[in-house]
Formats: C-alpha cells, structure tokens, sequence
C-alpha cells in the first residue's frame, strides 16, 4: 500500500487484506491488471474497487446471516407446533381413557369414590394440558418477536446494500434496478424519462492537493446538494468515484436542463475551507451531461448519451451542462 501511495484507511485495508488473502480472485486480476499498467490507485480507482468487490460481498454475508437466523426461527417454529400437537394428543387419550373407566365405575359399586378420582385425574390432566398451552404460547410468542426483529433487520440490509455507504444516497446497483423499473412505468405510460450524468471538475487534483478525507466531504457536499435540488422529483446516485448521475422520471430534456443548470450553480456558489485553519481551499464545480430515453431502446444508450453529453461539458471548459441534442450526430 505504502509503495502505491495508498493511505492506510479501513476500506483500503480491506481492499487490500482481500488482495493478500485471494478470497475474491476478480479483484485480484483487476488490481493486477492496474498494476502493470501502471495505472494510479489511490483516491478514487481504490474506492471503485471497496464499492465493486468488497460492499456486495459484506452484503451477501449480510443477506446470509439474516436468512439462517430466519430459518432457525421456522425451524423453533415447528417445532412448537410439533410439541403441542402431540402435546394435544396425549390429553385426547387420556380423557378417552377416563372416560372408559368413568363408564365402567357407573356400573359398579362404590361409584362415588370412583368418580371423585376419576373427575380428580381429569382436573390434573386438564392443568398439565393448561401449564403446556401456556409454554406453548411463551415460546411462539417469542418466536413471533424474533421473526418481526429478522424481517426489520432483513430490510436492513436491503436498505444498506442499496446505499452508497460514503454519501448515503442510492448506489450503482440501486441504480440500475430504479432504472429498469422506471423504464418499464415510462414505457407503460408513454411518458418522458431523463438521466444526469455528473462529474466533479478536477476531483483528483483536489484529492492530492487537499488529502483524501477532504476529498470525501466534497462528495458528501455534492450529494446533500443533490438531495436538495432533486427532492422528491428523481433518484441521486453515487456509481462511482467522483461520478454522479441523476434519474428523472416523469421529465423531458428541457426541465431535466433547468434542473441540472439550478445544481450546477447551488454547488459551484459553495466555498469550501479548512475547519483547522479557516483557509479557502475554493469552489466546487460539475460538468453535467443531459440525455433523455427513446421510448424502446435499451438502458445502455440512454447511459451513453448522457456520459457523452458530460464528457462534451468537460472538453467545452468545464462548470457547465450539456444535452444531447449538442453531440454530433
């Protein structure tokens, strides 16, 4: 790590704990791949590796752990009902059995002091069967409360395996499924659909030049204004690094723009300083790229269009927003 230049925080050992080990020979091939090339791995490439590699797989142990314990719960479950059933029968031949000796004492002598130990046994029987109903009822008690505690635990992890855990908003993987389902609701009502692509303006260099950790609270900053700006009209997403995108159901390219060109301009007016020494360290700027979907085609030209009309943002000066209709055709 030290010789990558790669600062020792936790996502970074586990990144590279994971690469000693070979537990996940994907990311092995892929920080080789890296490496020959020569390619630089700290800041951003070691994030896209953690978010890749290392979340999905916390998650699956996640998802795993919670769906053992749920079993384990049926399991008691059954078992419960299992000690009551047979619980339930043993007090039916009891009192079947009574009942015989009940019918014979009628006919005989001294019937009196036959029934009062016969109506004596059907008394302790019934109290046994009672206490029994009463455990019964503690332990599926019990397991209703431990069922409710996994189902609450269940969504969970679902809710953190959709959420990019530096920024908290939706991840790459909430992403795509949102995407999939807006595209199937757009299609169903023949309605509009756009995308955000956006990218931080010089994150690297800020990165160096500040540190990392000043450089996670620009994309915390960046994703609290997206919060704000978007509201309840689209889906703010971290995919990535310094890479953003926003999804906007129910928006065409003209109002997906003005939305774009309010963020840019929300972000580019705050200053950032140094907490320590109250020094301006400067703005903060995005390129963002517009694009909307043509009702049919497949995600991956709707995601092109916007990722190229970014990359025209960045060629054309940066700190500003571009559309598809700007590309060359």
């Amino acid at each position: 790590m030290s010789d990558a230049g790669i600062p020792p925080t936790p996502p970074n050992f586990a990144t590279w704990y994971a690469y000693a080990t070979g537990r996940i020979p994907a990311l092995n091939s892929e920080i080789d791949r890296m490496r020959l090339a020569g390619r630089p791995m700290a800041g951003a490439p070691m994030a896209e590796l953690h978010d890749r590699f290392l979340s999905g797989a916390q998650e699956r142990a996640d998802l795993v752990s919670v769906s053992e314990r749920i079993e384990e719960a049926m399991r008691s479950l059954v078992d419960n009902l299992g000690h009551a059933e047979a619980g339930a029968q043993a007090y039916g031949e009891t009192l079947n059995t009574l009942s015989g000796e009940l019918t014979a004492q009628a006919d005989s002598s001294g019937a009196v002091d036959g029934l009062q130990r016969l109506i004596s046994g059907v008394v302790l029987e019934t109290n046994r069967m009672l206490t029994v109903n009463r455990q019964l009822e503690d332990r599926l008690n019990r397991s209703a409360q431990e069922i409710e505690t996994l189902r609450k635990d269940l969504h969970v992890v679902k809710e953190e395996a959709a959420t990019d855990a530096l920024t908290g908003i939706a991840n790459r993987k909430a992403f795509e499924t949102a995407l999939q389902k807006t595209m199937q609701d757009t299609a169903q009502a023949s309605g509009f659909l756009s995308l955000l692509n956006l990218d931080i303006d010089f994150f690297k260099k800020f990165n160096d030049t500040h540190g990392h950790q000043t450089g996670d609270q620009v994309l915390k900053l960046v994703a609290r204004m997206m919060i704000d700006v978007v509201g309840d009209k689209g889906l703010p997403c971290r995919i990535g690094g310094e890479e953003f995108v926003v999804l906007l159901p129910d928006t065409g390219l003209p109002q997906a723009r003005a939305l774009a060109e309010t963020l840019r301009t929300r972000v580019g007016t705050k200053i950032l300083k140094n907490k320590k020494t109250g020094a301006e360290l400067g703005a903060i700027t995005l390129s963002i790229g517009v694009a909307e979907w043509a009702i049919g085609e497949p995600a991956t030209n709707l995601i092109e269009r916007a990722d190229e009309a970014m990359y025209l943002a960045k060629r054309s000066g940066r700190n500003q927003v571009r559309t598809q209709n700007e590309l060359e055709r």
